[in-house]
């Protein structure tokens, strides 16, 4: 029988001469996407028309550059800023935007980590027996052979040089989301923190309201007793009677819708915190919120800059763009490189012999020919894509512009409201008051009595849901210039003559 002749391999260091080709393809990646522009959008120099600061309004905009954080101290309610440290701990909208920046940033780093090079391990042991072949290599003459034990065990590492950009896409996709996440966690901070002020100011007016709708009852109802007894007395016709039992009554019936309403404020407020509608809250009253006399506000540009929902729709278009540059890049074809080095025996003393010693070194290249036009199709989407997304950027701004020109008028209205509805509820009390004295002596009928009291009434309930408007607006414009968020909770809130300035009502 002849020796079979021996294969000579090719030394190991030959696969050293592939190092410099493994660098030049490194070196050698390039982006292959379009160079798409960054989104514009109007910046005007102001957001009304006109001025919104009035010659006779008591507060006043501080116009800045610089961000409002933690607004809601400038109400100085410290029962308020524990309701809203409270919720930033437990309110679950805002644990899941958490999460959703945790899974971001991990898939950032599974994006970054398509850069580097892949390496694994493999080792196993396996008992088999093989057929044997016969002299004459036919299928008839097989016999089983003998059982033998093979064991294997190799190191393995591979190698994408994104020579067309692809992964560099991908992480810029992925860094994109991460902008994205952060942002919309912002707007959650940011509208937490408005709707937990809400719920407090209209629960807090509510309050205010059934006490005042109580009171007015209880003084119908002494005006009711105070005229059955003149009626007794024959001072009084039934009709007057008649007349003051149905205002009593009305005011009676103001009571339970306004208790609904303080009800439904609290069961808000309890879903923001994280908790049950029956668990107790301690809020504050309408008295214990001081309103600022000086707002700050951002001007335009800063808006952009600041409000989350306009970072969260940039960041889109960057990632949208990203996408592009991933669907171009699948055009081309995609090069991995490979080695792998181990040992194959049949005992453990031959597994650490170097005869035993297997190594391999190679790449491969695939190419897509033809997918039916698919790929230049998911091309031409992810443009549409990202033409989207600049167009929702533009409609996001002109939104933000929106918001903050209604919330400073708002702001300006209700100041305004709010001055003469306070100095109309006064005169209606000092009114009433005179017309009781009045009619007590004899010196008018009870029709103008009546008048009085019906308009005293009136004006005093406007004149607290105008103060509670006020608030709410004031809130609605911290929350519309998007800011108002401490990142670091030990950080002080801020201080100063803009933080410490209250109104003077």
């Amino acid at each position: 029988m002849k020796a079979r002749p021996s294969i000579a391999l090719p030394p190991l260091r030959s696969g050293y001469r592939l190092l410099p080709l493994l660098a030049a393809l490194g070196l050698a990646g390039c982006a292959v996407g379009p160079k798409l522009p960054a989104p514009t959008a109007p910046l005007p120099a102001r957001y009304n028309q006109h001025a919104v600061n009035g010659a006779q309004q008591t507060q006043h905009l501080q116009w800045t550059e610089g961000q409002a954080q933690s607004w809601w101290h400038l109400f100085h309610s410290p029962a308020l800023n524990r309701l809203i440290a409270t919720a930033t701990a437990h309110n679950p909208n805002l644990a899941a935007a958490q999460s959703s920046l945790a899974q971001a940033q991990a898939l950032e780093g599974v994006a970054n980590a398509g850069f580097l090079p892949r390496l694994g391990a493999n080792l196993g042991a396996g008992r088999q027996r093989a057929l044997r072949t016969g002299t004459n290599g036919g299928f008839g003459t097989r016999v089983p052979g003998n059982p033998y034990t093979l064991l294997l065990g190799s190191v393995d590492i591979s190698y994408n040089p994104d020579v067309f950009g692809r992964q560099g896409y991908i992480l810029k996709d992925a860094r994109a989301q991460s902008a994205v996440a952060r942002a919309e966690l912002h707007q959650g901070q940011v509208f937490l923190g408005g709707a937990v002020t809400q719920a407090v100011i209209t629960a807090a007016s509510a309050h205010a309201q059934v006490r005042l709708a109580q009171a007015m009852a209880q003084d119908d109802a002494q005006l009711l007793t105070l005229i059955q007894n003149e009626y007794q007395l024959g001072a009084q016709n039934l009709q007057t009677v008649d007349e003051q039992q149905a205002v009593a009554e009305a005011a009676a019936a103001r009571i339970p819708p306004l208790q609904a309403a303080e009800s439904a404020a609290r069961h808000q407020l309890a879903a923001l915190l994280g908790t049950v509608p029956a668990a107790p809250l301690s809020l504050p009253s309408l008295q214990e919120l001081h309103l600022p006399a000086v707002i700050p506000t951002l001007v335009p540009s800063a808006l952009v800059e600041n409000r989350p929902d306009i970072q969260a729709a940039h960041a889109k278009t960057e990632a949208a763009a990203a996408q592009v540059g991933v669907a171009t890049a699948n055009l081309y074809p995609n090069i991995d490189i490979t080695a792998s080095l181990g040992k194959a025996a049949m005992t453990a003393g031959m597994f650490f012999n170097p005869a035993s010693t297997l190594w391999a070194i190679g790449s491969s290249l695939a190419a897509p020919i033809y997918e039916g036009g698919a790929l230049h199709a998911k091309k031409r989407a992810a443009m549409d894509h990202w033409r989207v997304t600049t167009d929702l950027y533009r409609a996001t701004v002109l939104n933000a512009f929106r918001e903050v020109a209604d919330a400073l008028r708002a702001v300006q209205s209700a100041d305004i409201a709010y001055t003469h509805s306070k100095a109309a509820a006064q005169a209606a009390a000092s009114a009433y008051q005179l017309a009781l004295a009045r009619y007590r002596d004899g010196a008018v009928d009870y029709a103008t009595l009546l008048n009085a009291e019906l308009e005293a009434q009136k004006d005093e309930i406007a004149a607290v849901q105008a103060r509670a408007q006020r608030y709410l607006d004031s809130a609605a414009l911290f929350v519309a210039m998007g800011d108002g968020w401490w990142q670091d909770p030990a950080t002080p809130h801020p201080s100063g003559p803009t933080a410490s300035a209250r109104s003077s009502e």
